[in-house]
């Protein structure tokens, strides 16, 4: 244990150049989570939690021109604190996760805004449909894990989309059309984090897809 520790100690003193190169990472599904909420009648803006079945992205904190993401979630996993209301949302009136149990979002293009933030241009696909999504994206931090000793990488992200443009319509306008999103994303670095990946089943064949 004394050998490990000074051998982390030694990496964290590395000089940030050490840094500056794309590395690969394969998201800690314990420690990534995603939220959703919408208006209810206007009172109330409820929201629940999704689970990330897995993903990974590609990161260079000195250009993150080359940043990727392809993260996948589990429509079923939806929890708003309510059974009967989680089952409602699994139903064909929301998510219908008997015929489309996955969703997608993929990311090839991440446009920096700051020192620390960005916009990642991706594609979220949702009910077998496809459309564009912006998630803005801020940095935590990279840096070695105080006990796993490895590299890890973490963020925030939240994003904005209309319901209806995934087929989404029952019970508009009283159930808000605008779904807000949150994320809290922590990647270890994994050079066989896209072979370790969910396959990219989330669109079914009859999936809609814009460009």
């Amino acid at each position: 244990m004394f050998t490990a520790r000074v051998i982390a100690i030694f990496v964290l003193a590395a000089p940030a150049a050490a840094l500056a190169t794309p590395h690969d990472y394969r998201l800690d599904t314990v420690h990534t989570q995603v939220t959703a909420s919408a208006s209810h009648l206007g009172f109330s803006q409820p929201g629940g939690r999704l689970r990330v079945t897995g993903g990974w992205f590609r990161f260079d904190p000195d250009d993150w021109s080359i940043a990727q993401l392809d993260v996948t979630v589990d429509a079923a996993s939806i929890d708003f604190g309510d059974a009967a209301w989680s089952d409602k949302l699994r139903s064909r009136e929301f998510l219908d996760v008997a015929h489309h149990p996955t969703a997608r979002f993929v990311a090839d293009k991440v446009e920096k805004t700051g020192e620390k933030t960005g916009v990642a241009h991706g594609k979220l696909t949702l009910l077998g449909v496809t459309r564009p999504l912006d998630l803005a994206i801020t940095l935590n931090r990279v840096a070695v894990h105080a006990f796993t000793f490895k590299w890890t990488a973490g963020f925030h992200a939240s994003a904005q989309f209309k319901r209806s443009e995934f087929r989404m319509t029952k019970y508009l306008p009283d159930v808000g059309d605008e779904v807000s999103i949150h994320i809290e994303a922590e990647g270890i670095r994994d050079a066989d984090a896209q072979k370790a990946a969910p396959a990219a089943n989330a669109a079914s064949p009859d999936s809609t897809k814009e460009p």
